[in-house]
């Protein structure tokens, strides 16, 4: 689902994943919400068993 800067940090903080793979590359969750920084959509997918990050929009450019 794709969200807004702040909505997408606070779906990676509070989410139960320990997983996270922010452009298919395994990162801990302080590294997915510093991605998320850079850029106005981002899209946050919940598999079973990890949470898929994926910047849309980047800021700036």
């Amino acid at each position: 689902m794709e969200f807004n800067t702040p909505q997408a940090i606070h779906e990676i903080k509070h989410s139960k994943k320990n997983r996270m793979l922010v452009n298919g590359k395994i990162q801990c969750k302080l590294q997915a919400m510093s991605f998320a920084l850079n850029y106005h959509r981002v899209d946050v997918t919940e598999t079973s068993n990890e949470l898929l990050i994926r910047g849309t929009v980047p800021v700036g450019g």
